[in-house]
Formats: structure tokens, C-alpha cells, sequence
């Protein structure tokens, strides 16, 4: 019990000095605090299954040799969200699956844009920001899906 007493003395001690002279940029605690009022708790969670600039040293050379462009695929378990990035023009083109018409909220630190789904699922964004991206996808059927957070 005195080791735990011992430590959080010496945190209360740093804290104030860490505070004082490397403070948290208020960029990066605008983002936390925007990230916890994007939690839904209602929605899936999609995870990230494929993401082709992870494949082999082949393959990101053909990707980055058909002008920067990267696929993702997420899947939650009523739901999969396939994404095409066109790194070059900051464009997203998607498609829901099952398809169907829905609503794709793209989700990033300082705000978000909101695209339709049409009736097979296809869904396209310009001028997405480079940096950390999530999708929000609300299908006609079953519950809406949130991607976890990549870097564009």
C-alpha cells in the first residue's frame, strides 16, 4: 500500500511540471474531446480486414504506380464497407455491402461530411483531409456502423 501512496505522490507532483513545460497541443485535446461525442454506442464496430498498403513489397509498388491509390475493406457483423482512396484527389469511393441505400458520415478531427448511399450501395467524397479518418454508415436495414479510425 506505501508503493501506491509513493507514486501517486510523485504523479501528483509531475503532473503540474509535465503541464507546465510540454503541455498537450490544444489541436490533440480538441480531437480527444471530439472523438468521445463521435462514440455511438447504439452502432457495430467495423473492423479494418484489408488494407492493400500493408500488402508485400510488390504489391505497394503497384498501388503507388497507379497514382497513390489504397483499398480498404472493414467488416462489422452485419455490414462490410469497401473504400477505394484516391490519394491524388483526396477522394473516397465506397460501396456498402449488402448494397442498399444508406448514409456515410466521413469523420475526421476537425468535422465531418455526410454522403449518400444510393439504392446499391455506392457512396463517393471529395476533398477528404489527409490524417485520421472513420466512417460512419447508416444502411436502410440493421444497425449503423462505425469503421475504426486510419490515417489517409
Amino acid at each position: 500500500m506505501s508503493e501506491r501512496r509513493d507514486d501517486e505522490a510523485l504523479f501528483g507532483k509531475l503532473g503540474p511540471a509535465v503541464a507546465r513545460h510540454d503541455p498537450v497541443p490544444e489541436a490533440v485535446s480538441a480531437a480527444a474531446r471530439g472523438a468521445f461525442g463521435m462514440a455511438s454506442l447504439e452502432a457495430e464496430l467495423a473492423t479494418l480486414v484489408y488494407d492493400s498498403s500493408l500488402g508485400d513489397e510488390d504489391t505497394r509498388a503497384l498501388v503507388r504506380g497507379q497514382g497513390g491509390g489504397r483499398e480498404l475493406t472493414f467488416e462489422a457483423p452485419s455490414l462490410t464497407v469497401e473504400v477505394e482512396v484516391l490519394t491524388a484527389e483526396r477522394r473516397l469511393l465506397g460501396q456498402l455491402v449488402p448494397p442498399g441505400a444508406g448514409v456515410v458520415e466521413i469523420r475526421f478531427p476537425a468535422g465531418s461530411v455526410t454522403v449518400e448511399a444510393d439504392h446499391l450501395g455506392r457512396f463517393s467524397a471529395r476533398d477528404v483531409p489527409a490524417g485520421p479518418v472513420s466512417l460512419r454508415c447508416r444502411a436502410e436495414e440493421g444497425p449503423p456502423a462505425d469503421t475504426e479510425w486510419v490515417i489517409l
